[in-house]
């Protein structure tokens, strides 16, 4: 459905009824700019995207629960049967965060932007020139 088309029944349901959300609705809509898609902000491969996603699930699977979570932020309830329930406990991001990120700077090459800079001019560089 196009936004004219969403107007227009909108148009036609406001004839119908008194209420006065729809004038709001009709004009947000109107607000509405078509077409415009979010660029990504780096482009890579599907064969490196499924390798990155694969070191942070082993990364996660690896990593030790005892050190994962934040043992003295644990509270428990005790339950109506004498049970003693565990109803909140945070996570350890930071310890959580390392971890992924070592395992993600043993399995890449890091390099700074001068060095990246220097590696894309030398791509370019070996690009045949495009005859038009």
């Amino acid at each position: 459905m196009k936004k004219a088309e969403l107007v227009a029944q909108l148009e036609g349901a406001k004839a119908l009824t008194s209420v006065v959300s729809i004038d709001n609705v009709i004009a947000l809509i109107q607000q509405l700019e078509e077409g415009q898609a979010v660029k990504p902000e780096y482009s890579i491969t599907a064969k490196l995207f499924t390798r990155v996603v694969d070191i942070v699930e082993d990364s996660l699977n690896n990593m030790r629960s005892s050190s994962a979570v934040d043992l003295s932020s644990a509270e428990f309830e005790l339950d109506w049967n004498n049970c003693i329930n565990l109803t909140d406990i945070s996570l350890d991001t930071d310890y959580i965060y390392n971890e992924i990120r070592e395992q993600l700077e043993f399995a890449f090459d890091i390099v700074d932007e001068e060095e990246e800079e220097a590696i894309e001019a030398q791509i370019e560089a070996e690009q045949p020139a495009s005859e038009e």
